[in-house]
């Protein structure tokens, strides 16, 4: 995991810099982790929340399904439900 740190000293790397290096496609959403608790109190959106969540899951498991060598799933075909 070292070479996926790009010389940064945090321990980690964001998702959307690894989902670039793997030539993965990464929705850009009109929020980030750091916002969640802002939009939650402030404004009370909670679908602009899952919106966000569904999006990172769905990075997360084509950054997985790539690890395997394996073809990313296309957005449009994600399936979100309203709980």
């Amino acid at each position: 995991m070292e070479m996926w740190k790009f010389g940064d000293i945090k321990h980690f790397i964001s998702l959307d810099l690894l989902s670039a290096c793997l030539g993965l496609e990464s929705p850009k959403s009109d929020i980030d982790g750091s916002q969640v608790g802002r939009v939650y109190y402030e404004e009370e959106d909670i679908d602009r929340i899952a919106r966000y969540c569904a999006q990172d899951i769905w990075v997360t498991a084509n950054v997985y399904l790539s690890f395997h060598q394996q073809a990313p799933i296309p957005f449009d075909q994600v399936v979100i439900s309203e709980g």
